[in-house]
């Protein structure tokens, strides 16, 4: 097994293995194209090293069910036979239902994230020495910003998982290392953001690169989340944080190139398909380049006639998963309209059989009979990133600018507009404003997290108590093979039993 920290220039090249031509997003090519004496000679060699690091985080995403931990994890589901959902929402990672299907143990296991952190190193390093007239200086800077900016957000993603990582910034560098504390790690990438976000492109002419490549509005909703879960476990810090990411959203918002699309029957799924005007930054999934996906949310909470049921559930007519009713009712109350609920739900509360409730926000199917799926994973969007700011002007007590935001939401769905006043109510609003826009997204077990909520058993069904929070059993235990092949690593307290 590699050890997670040692990189080697040679086993660098090799990385590349997976790299991609510009023009074509998931092309796979050879590797003897792409390392040796004759890689890391013009342009066309950079774009493909920049698209290979892509690739290699992808290749992370598409090994479990990674994307919609965040979506388990806090409960609020009918599990049924799922005995691996059903472990990740009691928090039992350690146990053997969790890796009984789908390779919902594999988050623990954290080589490819450095596999793709290394491939991104080495972008950095080695695209300012390419000597190609036709590569400008503004291009070079360019690219290097958006290695800078993928490597960031990798560790951003890691430091939600695990916490303390490890923090590889050489490739060359074979000294093996401890893990870093978290808040250091963001710290770094923090300024390694604010010196480069501005080589960054705003936006790109070629259509097809419309959120699946780093652009300034996506890194700095990436630096806004991160200065969101700073505040979260670095109270002395809490008001900079909250005005440093109140500060961000806006300057995303000043871009003006991104838009909140409208919520209809017939459009929505433009937007979780993705590549649409609301999408900031996500990972492409294409079945034109042979890219489809199986372990997403999709192929658990929907059935015929969109996909064929699992084990023939109900005639067909079965989702594997469902959502418990308490949690409708808690985001969904009651007599209230919301286009959310009309569109992304079909018999929600099961009337018809016990399983036939189906969550319709992706249903983009592929092909029904494998039950593949091949739109983006959608990672930020300009919904979460008005919500986020929403959230951050709260805290602030900037009350009126935060209404108008969560409201922004709200009449996008053509639900009722918030009308109490600020401070808790103000903030519980917005929370649960982001867990209803944003479930199924990713997003709802870290809103827990850094806000604290994950010890309140009336917002995480999966709740812990304050000392299971203090001894991090929000994380995920690491890898045993990282333990073994590292003796500076040491477990998460909580995993460590």
């Amino acid at each position: 097994m590699i050890m997670y920290t040692r990189y080697k220039t040679g086993l660098l090249a090799g990385l590349l293995l997976l790299a991609v031509s510009c023009k074509k997003f998931l092309e796979v090519k050879p590797v003897d194209t792409l390392s040796g004496a004759e890689f890391w000679q013009n342009k066309n060699d950079a774009e493909k090293a920049i698209n290979g690091a892509y690739r290699l985080l992808l290749e992370k995403f598409l090994e479990s069910t990674l994307y919609n931990t965040g979506d388990f994890r806090p409960g609020w589901w009918n599990w049924f036979d799922k005995r691996n959902l059903a472990a990740m929402g009691r928090n039992d990672l350690l146990g053997s239902d969790l890796g009984s299907s789908d390779g919902s143990d594999r988050p623990r296991n954290w080589t490819q994230f450095y596999r793709a952190i290394a491939a991104a190193n080495l972008c950095i390093d080695r695209i300012p020495g390419i000597a190609d007239p036709s590569f400008s200086e503004r291009e070079r800077k360019a690219l290097v910003a958006e290695a800078r900016f993928l490597r960031a957000f990798i560790y951003f993603y890691m430091v939600r998982l695990y916490g303390d990582v490890p923090l590889q910034l050489n490739p060359y560098d074979t000294e093996i290392k401890a893990r870093a504390g978290m808040l250091t790690v963001l710290d770094t990438c923090l300024q390694d953001l604010r010196n480069s976000q501005q080589d960054l492109p705003v936006s790109y002419d070629d259509p097809t690169f419309r959120a699946v490549r780093g652009t300034r509005g996506a890194a700095l909703t990436l630096m806004a989340h991160m200065y969101m879960w700073k505040a979260g476990f670095e109270p002395a810090k809490r008001q900079e944080c909250w005005q440093q990411a109140a500060a961000l959203g806006q300057q995303v918002m000043d871009l003006g190139v991104y838009q909140l699309l409208p919520y209809t029957k017939e459009d929505f799924q433009t937007i979780f398909k993705g590549r649409s005007l609301e999408g900031i930054f996500e990972l492409s999934l294409d079945i034109n380049y042979g890219v489809e996906f199986h372990s997403l949310i999709a192929q658990w909470v929907l059935h015929e006639p969109i996909i064929h049921s699992s084990g023939n559930l109900y005639g067909g007519f079965g989702s594997e998963i469902t959502p418990k009713r308490e949690w409708l009712d808690k985001i969904y109350p009651a007599g209230e309209s919301d286009k959310r609920f009309d569109i992304w739900f079909d018999d929600p509360y099961s009337t018809k059989n016990p399983q036939s409730a189906m969550y319709l926000k992706f249903s983009s199917v592929s092909n029904p009979n494998t039950r593949d799926y091949d739109a983006n994973f959608i990672l930020f969007r300009y919904a979460d990133l008005i919500l986020l700011r929403a959230e951050a002007l709260a805290y602030l007590g900037q009350d009126a600018p935060a209404i108008a935001l969560l409201n922004m939401i709200r009449d996008r769905a053509g639900a009722r507009v918030y009308s109490g006043g600020g401070g808790q109510a103000l903030q519980d609003a917005i929370f649960l404003e982001r867990a209803k826009e944003l479930w199924g997204e990713g997003h709802l077990w870290y809103d827990l997290v850094r806000t604290g909520r994950v010890m309140d058993r009336n917002q995480c069904e999966n709740f812990l108590t304050t000392e299971q929070f203090q001894r991090r059993a929000w994380t995920w235990p690491i890898d045993m093979g990282a333990v073994r092949n590292n003796p500076m690593i040491i477990q998460n307290e909580f995993w460590s039993r």
